[in-house]
């Protein structure tokens, strides 16, 4: 067996980030039931007062869901709501999306 270390990263995204045995639930994004990760250290709690950078959702997910990468200023279905999306990036395989209702 002669794995690459890229596909030992790979695999440890759908076998471990992105099963629901560890640490995923399912979430339907833009349609598609899929396994996330939510980031629930990174959601603001529910006082607006200010509306400074109240993220409603960041979530983790394998980027093999999307044929294209999200972009950032794009509107997003998670789980039936639409949102901004704010910024997207990807590690590994793994995108980390940050979606806001609050557009201020």
């Amino acid at each position: 067996m002669n794995k690459t270390f890229k596909g030992f990263l790979l695999q440890d995204v759908n076998n471990v980030f992105a099963n629901q045995d560890e640490f995923a639930e399912k979430a339907i994004v833009e349609g598609v039931e899929m396994d996330i990760v939510l980031d629930t250290d990174m959601i603001s709690p529910a006082d607006k007062k200010y509306q400074v950078a109240a993220y409603d959702v960041v979530f983790h997910v394998a980027s093999s869901y999307f044929e294209e990468i999200p972009q950032a200023e794009k509107l997003m279905n998670f789980n039936g709501r639409d949102y901004m999306i704010e910024s997207v990036s990807n590690d590994m395989g793994m995108l980390k999306i940050t979606l806001s209702r609050n557009n201020s």
